[in-house]
């Protein structure tokens, strides 16, 4: 019977250094190279075939997800000055819209 002759601890966390090293490196380096473009091109395809065969309820299930979610992370979600920077960028927004619409009309 061949015995496993045992390393000290040292050189076995030392290797594994190593080699997670490099695993995590070609990870980290191949996640940065992907074509983001598409990725996102993916997504929105993907979501959009989505809420149009499930139509408008699902598009709320979905945000409902991801409001309880961020909740889940932050109990304390929204605060009041995200309450107060949400409304301005709405407010914001329908200016915009109501300035495009009264372009388009003239």
């Amino acid at each position: 019977m061949r015995r496993e002759v045992e390393r000290p601890r040292f050189a076995r966390s030392r290797q594994a250094g190593c080699y997670n090293r490099g695993v995590i490196t070609r990870g980290i380096r191949e996640f940065v190279a992907r074509d983001w473009a598409a990725v996102r091109a993916s997504k929105d395809a993907y979501w959009a075939d989505r809420i149009a065969r499930l139509g408008p309820l699902e598009a709320f299930r979905v945000s409902e997800e991801l409001r309880l979610q961020a909740r889940m992370q932050t109990p304390s979600w929204p605060d009041d000055a995200s309450r107060r920077d949400d409304l301005r960028a709405h407010v914001k927004f329908v200016h915009l819209l109501r300035r495009a619409d009264s372009t388009r009309r003239a």
